[in-house]
């Protein structure tokens, strides 16, 4: 069965090159019921076609694209984000594991994102990410927000003032945390993405991030920061900054 998809967007050439991207290279598996040019319209055209996927513009002229998921209790829909401009909300977006498409699209995104939706929709993942999205946005760059960290079985939602470390483990990467230990099919370098923002996460190594609020002690003979969970992780002399270390710690 064909994924229903709607696509949101004020700008005319936007709807057509994405339809045109559907068509092209997904005209198996995405068929376009409809293309709505504001909010008010697209709640409309939700309620009367139910689809399966909205491809919604963030910045709009009378209501910008957050506010149509706030006229949903629950959200029945996937939703692929759309926008001209990297913002604060994009951070909040990627923190609840939601997919979005940076304009002029590039057409391998594009290919990634569907077919991260398509693993979705097959997994039946039952994670409301639409709420964890909006309390991110509620609490922009705060310890306070949540991030969903796809795993094998689905997402594990970790608080990130709960973070001690992230170590590389290969393709995947290891997190403790101040309640147990998680492992994310995420990339360090995506981890380290996610948490770049975070003023109080600190990349010590090429393979350790840490969070300078569990620092306990800093050996510097043999250059190791020991953690309050007693872990001891190891520094690059050549990029480490005490200075900054300090700073993180006392802020």
């Amino acid at each position: 069965m064909k994924i229903k998809a709607i696509i949101v967007d004020d700008e005319s050439r936007a709807r057509s090159f994405l339809k045109n991207l559907c068509s092209r290279y997904f005209g198996d598996k995405i068929e376009i019921i409809d293309e709505c040019n504001s909010v008010a319209s697209a709640l409309i055209s939700i309620q009367k076609n139910t689809p399966n996927l909205v491809f919604l513009d963030i910045q709009m002229p009378d209501e910008n694209g957050f506010e149509l998921l706030s006229k949903f209790e629950n959200i029945p829909f996937e939703i692929i984000f759309t926008t001209a401009h990297k913002e604060f909300a994009i951070e909040a977006i990627r923190k609840s594991a939601l997919d979005y498409l940076v304009k002029p699209i590039d057409v391998n995104d594009f290919k990634v994102a569907i077919d991260r939706l398509e693993s979705a929709l097959k997994n039946k993942l039952n994670l409301n990410r639409y709420q964890l999205l909006a309390e991110n946005l509620n609490q922009p760059a705060s310890g306070k927000q949540r991030i969903a960290f796809p795993t094998k079985t689905g997402f594990e939602i970790i608080h990130v003032n709960k973070i001690i470390f992230c170590k590389s483990d290969g393709s995947y990467t290891f997190i403790q945390t101040t309640e147990q230990q998680h492992y994310t099919s995420k990339s360090f370098k995506e981890i380290g993405e996610l948490l770049e923002s975070e003023i109080k996460f600190l990349k010590v190594h090429r393979s350790y991030l840490i969070n300078a609020e569990y620092v306990k002690n800093f050996k510097s003979d043999i250059y190791v920061l020991e953690m309050t969970s007693g872990d001891e992780i190891p520094v690059s002399d050549k990029s480490f900054n005490k200075k900054e270390l300090i700073d993180a710690i006392t802020k």
